[in-house]
């Protein structure tokens, strides 16, 4: 918890400055914006397994991936982790909270070290005002991240447990292998892949058995490795979950 303090307190002071003491460049473009940050040396680079912030917190800014892997997370009462996200170079975090009540709904952490832009509340408000189209340039953004999670979590709440986890193997494959350039290995504990999917830690270990020997994956030194996706996304998209081809 002391490296979010860091990150969120490191965010307040560099941006602490009203308009009349900052000097306010305002920008037309999100690369103009990220390039604008990166000048203004604010950028951090955080290790595997910290977290950039936890669900609750006041949202005092959002992040840009320059490279690293980061997932996103939410917590049953029970415990039970749930993954709601998978993100890596390219992507924004954490601008949600900008339009529901200012606080983080989820927890960030990393999960491959990361080197992040971190871009203050208050500099993007500034720039909205004085931008409409930049602001909508944003929203576009907001709202592309909203419907890709509302479709995940949908197909997942109501799936069996085979399609859970080759929709969690599927979603990660076509987040870090988008081209799908041949086989594609991931290196992703098994505990966070089952939050992904939303099923316990055993059922995924069992699922992925069958699915090796219906030589759908393959397991080496711990990693998996989707060698036919077409039967992956049969057994997603088709009636029964069976793969049948």
């Amino acid at each position: 918890m002391k490296k979010v303090m860091f990150i969120e307190e490191e965010a307040d002071c560099k941006h602490s400055l009203t308009p009349a003491m900052h000097s306010f460049n305002p920008v037309t473009t999100v690369d103009e914006l990220l390039k604008a940050q990166v000048d203004d040396g604010n950028v951090i680079s955080i290790k595997k397994k910290r977290i950039i912030y936890a669900e609750g917190k006041t949202a005092a800014s959002i992040f840009y991936i320059l490279k690293g892997k980061v997932k996103t997370s939410k917590w049953n009462e029970d415990g039970k982790e749930l993954i709601t996200g998978l993100y890596h170079e390219g992507d924004f975090i954490g601008f949600n909270a900008l339009l529901d009540s200012g606080r983080y709904r989820e927890t960030a952490e990393v999960i491959e070290d990361a080197e992040l832009v971190i871009i203050s509340r208050t500099d993007l408000e500034l720039h909205f005002e004085y931008n409409s189209s930049f602001l909508r340039k944003f929203l576009d953004i907001l709202a592309a991240n909203i419907a890709e999670k509302q479709e995940q979590m949908l197909r997942m709440a109501y799936s069996p447990l085979r399609k859970k986890v080759a929709e969690a193997l599927l979603i990660t494959c076509k987040k870090y292998n988008p081209t799908n350039q041949g086989e594609f290995s991931m290196n992703i504990s098994r505990c966070n892949l089952a939050a992904l999917a939303g099923v316990a830690k055993e059922s995924l270990i069992r699922t992925l058995s069958d699915l090796r020997d219906e030589n759908i994956i393959r397991i080496k030194d711990g990693k998996i490795i989707i060698t036919d996706i077409r039967k992956l996304e049969h057994l997603i998209y088709c009636s029964d979950g069976k793969p049948n081809i």
